[in-house]
């Protein structure tokens, strides 16, 4: 196998990887408002949270658009050389 395309499946398990890891961290996510909250810990704990689950997701973002140009690229010049292989 090329390592193209190892490369590619590497991708695609670290982009999986990154979801599953996201769906875990988001289990212990409070949608609640806590207006009186008078120690702030459930607050802090919120704020805390969110930004892991923003740090996460901007990762994850970047990595699937990484991952689908990469494809489309190697799809592309896969195709190319076919076609100059035939003509």
């Amino acid at each position: 196998m090329k390592p193209s395309v190892i490369l590619l499946f590497a991708m695609i398990a670290l982009t999986a990887i990154i979801a599953v890891y996201r769906r875990f961290v988001a289990r212990n996510e409070d949608d609640f408002l806590h207006l009186e909250d008078p120690t702030g810990t459930l607050v802090s704990k919120q704020v805390k949270t969110e930004r892991s689950l923003s740090r996460i997701d901007h990762l994850g973002i970047g990595l699937t658009v990484a991952t689908t140009l990469y494809a489309v690229g190697l799809l592309v010049v896969y195709f190319y050389s076919e076609l100059n292989r035939v003509f």
